[in-house]
């Protein structure tokens, strides 16, 4: 059954001007106001959860601020040291190796101009010069030094610790 969006929208209209001329019994109406006063009786009869008297409700609110503030200034504190710190010294240098020539060293000292370039390089290498490497810390970089020409060749390295 197929009915046209007009003959709908005549049908709706109709049934609509028929419901407004309609009241509900008044036995009805009696039974949601009697529903109605039952349920503000109720409400009014419970205690409410943070109906406390205007007195104890303005000495609540510095003691929650007070408590709240003492709880954030307890867990901020630093605990005592044990023991005093060792003092750092700012200019100390990490202990390295000697530079380990990667080319003659003739060929160093021919050279003029070269730089040293730090740099990470994978631990592995350590072992490439001799060095001991841990297997445990083997996929680590440790920083190194290099000492390059101008031309970008290295010439040497060195491994800081």
């Amino acid at each position: 059954m197929s009915i046209d969006d007009d003959a709908l929208d005549r049908r709706l209209s109709a049934l609509k001007r028929e419901l407004a001329t309609l009241d509900p019994p008044p036995a009805v109406d009696r039974a949601i106001a009697a529903a109605i006063a039952a349920r503000e009786r109720a409400a009014s009869h419970r205690p409410r959860l943070f109906s406390w008297p205007g007195r104890e409700r303005t000495l609540a609110w510095p003691l929650a601020l007070a408590t709240a503030l003492g709880v954030i200034a307890w867990t901020l504190r630093a605990p005592p040291p044990d023991e005093p710190l060792p003092e750092r010294t700012v200019d100390a240098a990490p202990a390295a190796t000697d530079f380990i020539p990667v080319v003659p060293i003739a060929d160093i000292a021919q050279t003029r101009g070269a730089y040293v370039v730090s740099t990470q390089m994978p631990r592995t290498m350590l072992a490439d010069f001799g060095l001991p490497v841990s297997p445990v810390r083997a996929a680590e970089p440790v920083a190194s030094e290099l000492l390059v020409r101008a031309d970008g060749t290295v010439l040497a390295v060195r491994f800081l610790e």
